[in-house]
């Protein structure tokens, strides 16, 4: 016996052996009832998708952080750098 002749009896035997399988009635039913449960349209329904971006969301406000902190003492650095510099505003 070859081995092709042996996968072909295998799926002939799964076949044989699977056949009565399938869906109980009022499946389709049940997955479109599920569906029409899902409320896609509101912030509440995106916490879970949301949360594998929460890392990349604080890391970004933490970066954002530092570079306002940098940028106010710089700012406060230019300003008090020289007694003869008048500001008009």
């Amino acid at each position: 016996m070859s081995h092709d002749e042996d996968i072909d009896a295998r799926l002939e035997r799964l076949a044989a052996a699977t056949s009565g399988v399938g869906p109980r009635g009022g499946f389709s039913a049940r997955v479109m009832a599920r569906i029409g449960e899902e409320q896609l349209g509101t912030l509440w329904a995106l916490r879970v998708p949301a949360r594998r971006f929460l890392p990349f969301g604080v890391l970004a406000a933490a970066l954002a952080m530092v570079w306002a902190v940098s940028v106010t003492s710089q700012v406060n650095e230019a300003m008090a750098s020289s007694d003869d510099t008048e500001l008009t505003w």
